[in-house]
Formats: C-alpha cells, sequence, structure tokens
C-alpha cells in the first residue's frame, strides 16, 4: 500500500516537471514569436521609408515663413 502511495506521488512529480519543462519552453517561443512579429510589422511602416516632406510642414504658411525644413545653411 505504502509503495503504491509512493510510486504514485513520484510519477505525479515526474508529470509535475514534464509540465514546467514544458511551460517554460513554450513561453519563449511565444516571447520570441511576438517580438520577431512586433519587430517585422514595424519594420514594414512606410513611413520608415518615406524620405518626403511631410504635407503639413510643406502646405503649412506659418511653418513655412518660421521654420525651414531640410535646408542647409552655409557655414561661414
Amino acid at each position: 500500500m505504502n509503495a503504491n502511495r509512493m510510486k504514485g506521488n513520484q510519477v505525479k512529480e515526474d508529470w509535475k516537471y514534464v509540465a514546467m519543462v514544458l511551460d517554460r519552453l513554450f513561453l519563449w517561443i511565444f516571447t520570441i514569436a511576438v517580438v520577431v512579429g512586433t519587430a517585422g510589422i514595424i519594420l514594414q511602416a512606410p513611413t520608415l521609408y518615406d524620405t518626403r516632406m511631410p504635407i503639413d510642414i510643406k502646405l503649412s504658411e506659418i511653418a513655412s515663413t518660421t521654420a525651414k525644413p531640410n535646408v542647409a545653411r552655409p557655414v561661414l
């Protein structure tokens, strides 16, 4: 009777260990998938590669009279 209980407890502990290992493995897989997916989505943003001047700066009267973006000033 006692041997069966000890064997049952050992099997139970073994399954707990297997569950813990699988849980940790799937946590890492999930974390890597989320990081790679997020980076992939962010790096596909068209605004990262758009070199045109923003339309609000291009068409704004205030911006055109006060701030001159992308204008190189000569060094004296």
